[in-house]
């Protein structure tokens, strides 16, 4: 069992371990806590650790008993213009904030946008501001507009590198509830068919051999009707709509999803929901998992509890 971080307000205590005795403080950092190049040597500008209470450098030796200390919120510029809106919270502590995001409002602002749309993370910008926070906002990972649910938006450099390496090695788990138009062939399976860019439409992705690796498992919770059923859903990776182009290229589309194929006069938004979410806290590495309930109009479209 990994051995969990000390931790005390915004700093991490990390006491050096016998197998460390001798190495420098940069390969601590680096090997150890996983801190980025840049963290490194930002935290190096910033006088931002110290061994046994004093300053000390990156090239340092340590020995085994020593305690290096880092500080892991550095104040940062935001990016992004604070807008006041009102935030479901499902989870916070120190180093993350999940929100639970309706549908119709984007996440983050595309890169290229010619007139000003506020998105969750401008209120989490604000949000920031207002508990006195100056970080930049990142989000984890990202939702479609029209898709609610689970978005992990982290509060440091640190947390969010150490969150992407999880992502990147399978350690983030997501799952999502959807109703789609049909039934799937089987109670539970996997779809891997790699996804690309749809060279007809500039918005659409493809099932496409030239595209990225897309592994997506499921599982039939109910069938609603002869034409409707709700599926839990589950992503080894994470491709751009990816759900919504496995589900329509087995010719049973989610539900309002008028993108690909979907579109019903029973929803006006595409019946998908990040209902679970689960990843490792960044200092202890305890596990922490959080579950949202459907949204209104999803739940309209199931059969009252007996």
């Amino acid at each position: 069992m990994e051995e969990a971080l000390i931790v005390t307000k915004d700093w991490l205590t990390y006491p050096i371990k016998p197998e460390e005795e001798g190495r420098k403080i940069e390969s601590i950092m680096r090997h150890s806590l996983g801190l980025s190049r840049r963290m490194r040597q930002k935290a190096a500008r910033n006088d931002a650790f110290t061994l046994n209470e004093k300053k000390a450098y990156l090239g340092t030796r340590v020995s085994a008993g020593d305690v290096l200390k880092i500080l892991l919120h550095l104040e940062e510029e935001g990016h992004l213009a604070p807008v006041e809106m009102a935030l479901d919270i499902a989870f916070e502590d120190k180093d993350v904030i999940l929100l639970n995001k309706p549908s119709g409002i984007e996440v983050h602002p595309p890169e290229q946008r010619s007139a000003f749309r506020p998105t969750l993370a401008h209120g989490v910008a604000y949000y920031f501001e207002k508990i006195g926070l100056k970080a930049k906002v990142r989000p984890l990972h990202r939702l479609d507009k029209d898709t609610s649910g689970l978005v992990l938006f982290t509060k440091s450099a640190y947390a969010h590198h150490a969150l992407d390496q999880q992502l990147q090695e399978g350690k983030v788990k997501r799952s999502y509830q959807t109703i789609l138009l049909g039934t799937p062939p089987a109670e539970a399976g996997t779809i891997e068919l790699a996804i690309g860019r749809d060279p007809r439409h500039p918005l659409r992705r493809k099932v496409s051999e030239e595209g990225e690796r897309a592994v997506t498992h499921y599982k039939v919770l109910q069938v609603l009707s002869k034409d409707l059923s709700l599926v839990e859903v589950h992503l080894e990776t994470g491709r751009t709509h990816q759900i919504r182009v496995h589900f329509s290229h087995l010719g049973i589309p989610v539900l309002g999803d008028s993108l690909y194929g979907g579109q019903s006069m029973r929803l006006n938004r595409q019946a998908l929901h990040a209902k679970a979410l689960r990843w490792l806290q960044p200092r202890t590495k305890e596990p922490i998992e959080v579950q949202i309930d459907l949204p209104e109009d999803m739940q309209a479209l199931l059969p009252p509890p007996l």
